[in-house]
C-alpha cells in the first residue's frame, strides 16, 4: 500500500503540471484575444468538469470497456458518443446549480449555440483523452514486450548453459573410458589365476570386474540406465567392501517397492554410497549405517544415514555430491529434491526423484 502511495504522487504532480500549463495557455489566449478574463468561477467549473470527462473517458470507457472487457472498437465509438451527449446534457444543470442564473439560457438559439460549443469542447477533450490512453497502453505493452524478451533471453542462456554442462558431463564420462578392453582382460586373467589360490580373492576380483564393467558401460540415448542395474551396482560395491573389512561393516541396505523397468541417470545413487563410505563410521554395530531405496509408482526415494567418523577427516570439498546435484539439475530440473542434515555426529540424506 505504501509503495502504491509513493508511486501515485510523482504521477499526480506531473499531471498537475501539464494541466497548469494547458490552462495557462488557454487563459493567455483568451486575454490576448479579448483583453480581459471574465467569469472566472464559470471557467473554473468548466475546467473541472472537462478534466473529469478526460479521465472518465480514459480510465472508465477506454481502459475498462476497451482493454479489459475487449468490446469491439465500433461499439466503443458508440459509447464515447453517448458519453459526450450525456455529459453535455448534465453539464448545463450542473453549471446552473454551481454558478447560478448568470448562465441561464432563454431562447432556442442560445440552447443550440450552447450545445454546439460544448459538444465541440467535449469532443476536443475526448480526443486528447484517447491520445493519452493510447500512449499509456503503448508504453505498457512495449514494457511487457521488453520483459518477455528479457525472460526469453534468460531462458535461452539457461538452456545454453545446461547444454554446455551436459556436454562437459559427457566428455568427463568419455575420458573415464581408458582402454576398458585391456582392463577387463587383465581382471579376467587375475580372476582365473586367483581361483587356484583363494576363492575369496577370486570372488572379489569378479565383483570388481562387474563394478568396472557397469561404470564403463555405454549409456543409451536417453542418458539413463535401468534402476535395477544401479541397485545391483550398489550391492556389488558394498559386497566388495565387506570383503575388504572382513564382513565387519554394519550397513542396513533395503529396497522397497517394485523396481520394474524404471530408469535413472547412471552412477547417481553410488555417489551417495561412496560418500557414506568416505566419511561414515561403518564399523559400529550399535549405530549401523542405513540405505533405503523405495519406489512409489514413478517416484524414487533414497534415504541414507550414518554415524560420522571421529577424528580429522581429509576434506573432499563435497565434490561428489556437488556433481550429483549438478547432474540432477540438468536431467530432472524441478522434478527432484535433495535434503541433507549434517551434524557433528550424524549425516542424513534424502533424495526424491520423479522418474519419467
Amino acid at each position: 500500500m505504501e509503495s502504491k502511495r509513493i508511486a501515485f504522487w510523482p504521477v499526480f504532480y506531473k499531471h498537475l503540471l501539464c494541466w497548469s500549463i494547458f490552462i495557462a495557455y488557454e487563459l493567455t489566449y483568451i486575454f490576448v484575444m479579448t483583453g480581459s478574463i471574465q467569469n472566472v468561477d464559470g471557467l473554473t467549473v468548466n475546467y473541472v468538469l472537462n478534466i473529469s470527462l478526460f479521465y472518465f473517458n480514459a480510465y472508465i470507457i477506454l481502459d475498462y470497456f476497451g482493454e479489459r472487457l475487449k468490446i469491439s472498437w465500433l461499439l466503443i465509438g458508440g459509447i464515447v458518443l453517448l458519453e459526450i451527449f450525456v455529459f453535455v446534457l448534465i453539464k448545463y444543470p450542473l453549471n446552473l446549480l454551481i454558478i447560478g442564473d448568470r448562465i441561464r439560457l432563454n431562447t432556442s438559439v442560445e440552447y443550440r449555440a450552447y450545445a454546439m460549443s460544448n459538444i465541440l469542447r467535449s469532443f476536443y477533450y475526448v480526443l486528447f483523452s484517447t491520445a493519452y490512453w493510447f500512449s499509456i497502453i503503448t508504453v505498457q505493452r512495449n514494457k511487457k514486450i521488453i520483459e518477455l524478451e528479457s525472460l526469453r533471453l534468460v531462458q535461452e542462456n539457461d538452456k545454453i548453459r545446461l547444454q554446455k554442462d551436459l556436454l562437459s558431463a559427457r566428455n568427463a564420462y568419455l575420458q573415464s573410458q581408458v582402454n576398458p578392453h585391456f582392463l577387463f582382460n587383465t581382471l579376467n586373467f587375475m580372476y582365473n589365476s586367483s581361483m587356484k589360490v583363494s576363492e575369496k580373492l577370486s570372488t572379489s576380483i569378479l565383483t570388481l570386474s562387474d563394478i568396472m564393467r557397469y561404470a564403463l558401460t555405454r549409456i543409451d540415448e536417453d542418458q539413463k540406465v535401468l534402476l535395477r542395474n544401479e541397485i545391483e551396482h550398489i550391492k556389488n560395491f558394498i559386497d566388495l567392501n565387506q570383503v575388504r573389512f572382513d564382513q565387519q561393516l554394519s550397513i542396513d541396505f533395503r529396497v522397497n517397492g517394485r523396481v520394474g523397468d524404471s530408469r535413472i541417470i547412471p552412477l547417481s545413487l553410488i555417489t551417495i554410497v561412496e560418500n557414506m563410505f568416505k566419511y561414515g563410521d561403518l564399523l559400529d554395530p550399535e549405530y549401523p549405517a542405513s540405505l533405503v531405496i523405495t519406489l512409489h509408482e514413478n517416484e524414487l526415494e533414497v534415504e541414507a544415514s550414518n554415524k560420522k567418523r571421529a577424528g580429522r577427516i581429509v576434506p573432499g570439498h563435497g565434490t561428489g555430491l556437488k556433481n550429483l546435484r549438478e547432474r540432477l539439475d540438468i536431467y530432472y530440473a524441478d522434478a527432484y529434491g535433495l535434503e541433507i542434515e549434517d551434524t557433528d555426529t550424524q549425516y542424513k540424506l534424502k533424495l526424491t526423484v520423479i522418474l519419467t
